[in-house]
């Protein structure tokens, strides 16, 4: 085990998280006050009345766009509050994919792909990708409606959907009272949880882990660079994305081959980032039993997505 190792990419992680959260937790609970509110509800107006939510809901899809921390922050606030219901809380995180796909994959994801793809590979892997986000936000619509809305029509609603309405006065310091204390309940849980996994990427038995897909990987005929291109995604997927450029440059990795590899290194670190950030960030704003489920659910139904986009990819492929 590489404690030193291990160290330094969480201290890495947490330098990056945990202003990102407190700043979100901030905006989040502006954006519910005042005329913020009265703004942001008339602007996703269209988002709640087709998901049939509450128009509290409606800073959500916008937060989303900015940072997913002080948006799952304020939804699990709604089900705390019983603003609405265990269900619709499900469907609501995954109606987020959308607006967190969008935020990631423009701000994040394209200047690396366009500049080591190429316009034509890099777009192609955009549009995907954003492509896969609206389907798990179309699903949560769908479930939403179909599945939920005659169950929440029955339950108490606790709190108004006019909780917070033009009259009400933005207190920016007052915000950043609770905004601190929501950052702190979530911050107490995130900060050794995130070291605890860690710790555990680094430990032998995880590279053992990691080297037995080879074998898996070469069952789909990939050569050893498309593997090396996986395992260099496997941490984050601008390392996987920077690595298919080089590759693709030099020759050594065939562009019908790109989109299909991207699209395993996705799904792999999607499994990583589940474990070593997404878990542990819902643990600490939803609880454990609800943290658990929209993890499993939320991440099962993205990885179900890629996993069809790479089949998908491998059939165009002509294997």
């Amino acid at each position: 085990m590489n404690l030193p190792l291990a160290l330094a990419d969480v201290l890495i992680m947490w330098k990056i998280a945990l202003p990102a959260m407190f700043l979100g937790c901030y905006c989040g609970i502006v954006m519910r006050t005042g005329k913020f509110f009265a703004f942001f509800s008339n602007v996703t107006r269209p988002m709640t009345s087709l998901g049939k939510l509450p128009e509290t809901l409606g800073p959500f899809f916008i937060l989303c766009l900015l940072n997913r921390y002080a948006a799952n922050a304020m939804l699990a606030d709604s089900g705390k509050n019983g603003t609405i219901g265990k269900s619709t809380l499900m469907a609501v995180y995954l109606m987020g994919s959308l607006p967190t796909g969008i935020y990631f994959t423009i701000f994040y994801f394209s200047p690396v792909l366009i500049t080591s793809l190429g316009w034509d590979l890099g777009t192609a892997f955009i549009v995907i990708n954003i492509g896969l986000s609206t389907l798990v936000t179309i699903i949560g619509f769908v479930w939403n409606r179909l599945l939920t809305q005659q169950y929440e029509a029955t339950q108490p609603q606790k709190v108004p959907e006019n909780c917070c309405t033009e009259a009400d006065k933005t207190d920016l310091v007052m915000a950043g009272k609770i905004a601190f204390k929501q950052f702190w309940d979530i911050a107490v849980v995130f900060m050794p949880v995130t070291l605890a996994f860690t710790i555990l990427i680094h430990t032998d038995f995880i590279k053992e882990a990691i080297a037995g897909l080879d074998p898996f990987l070469r069952w789909f005929n990939l050569t050893a660079t498309g593997v090396l291109v996986i395992i260099a995604g496997i941490p984050t997927l601008i390392a996987a994305i920077g690595v298919a450029g080089t590759l693709l440059q030099s020759g050594a990795l065939a562009p019908p081959d790109v989109i299909f590899v991207l699209l395993l290194a996705s799904f792999f670190h999607n499994i990583y980032d589940g474990l070593s950030r997404v878990l542990p960030t819902n643990l600490s704003i939803f609880g454990a039993k609800t943290g658990i489920n929209v993890t499993v659910v939320g991440t099962g139904l993205y990885l179900t997505m890629v996993a069809v986009g790479a089949g998908v990819a491998l059939y165009m492929k002509g294997y």
